[in-house]
């Protein structure tokens, strides 16, 4: 075969490989998802069925210091329900609860800041799930308010009635006392935004019926940090 009849055989060749690229369709180079295969590439996320809550974390750089938190509280929990509907475990509702409780210091050793004075009261609000044996979890906002009324905190507070934690050691407490919830808060300072509170809540109390109050009387422990 002549060289001459070689080079333009190339040429063709290459011709037709760069016009069959130019007419592709970019939409035909993307593999099509078959119906009902649940592959969701290409659709659109689902909203998630529950809200994010942000708290404020730990900077990752930064001198920052740590004083221990312990406050006595004393108040009261109310609660508004729906009506009942079955779950596995039985009979199940959900509602709104509203906390508020007076803060009072448990003396300097483990109380180490007096930023939040005494008096000051924490008051919570947010939705409750409840299941008949009063196995509940309650998550809201919460502020802590000065008794000359300045708000000092705000941020999240969850917490879990009928779940005890020292049950491990000792046997120290049941695994599912009556008349006791734990959780937690977390939260910034509005006054003071360099200083944020993490704290842990134990106490006495019974999720109330609807339309009554709940007495509620324990302890809030953690810390509060300064970062720069």
């Amino acid at each position: 075969m002549k060289p001459t009849y070689m080079a333009g055989l190339l040429l063709l060749t290459v011709a037709a490989l760069l016009m069959g690229s130019s007419i592709i369709s970019p939409k035909a180079l993307t593999p099509v998802r078959a119906a009902g295969s649940g592959d969701p590439s290409g659709a659109a996320p689902l909203a998630p069925p529950y809200p994010n809550v942000t708290i404020p974390g730990i900077p990752p750089a930064g001198n920052c210091c740590l004083w221990q938190l312990e406050k006595r509280i004393d108040g009261k929990r109310e609660a508004n329900f729906g009506n009942p509907y079955q779950c596995d475990k039985g009979p199940t509702a959900r509602g709104n609860m509203k906390i508020e409780v007076k803060l009072t210091t448990a003396g300097p050793l483990c109380d180490q800041n007096d930023i939040i004075p005494n008096g000051s009261v924490l008051s919570a609000t947010g939705p409750i799930i409840r299941r008949n044996d009063l196995f509940a979890d309650f998550m809201g906002e919460f502020a802590i308010t000065s008794p000359a009324g300045a708000v000092l905190f705000k941020g999240t507070i969850e917490t879990l009635d009928r779940v005890g934690s020292h049950h491990l050691f000792f046997r120290c407490e049941a695994c599912n006392p009556r008349s006791h919830f734990e959780g937690y808060l977390v939260g910034q300072g509005v006054q003071t935004p360099a200083y944020t509170l993490r704290a842990l809540i134990v106490a006495r109390g019974t999720v109330p019926t609807p339309g009554a109050t709940g007495a509620v009387a324990g302890s809030i422990d953690g810390t509060l940090m300064k970062c720069p």
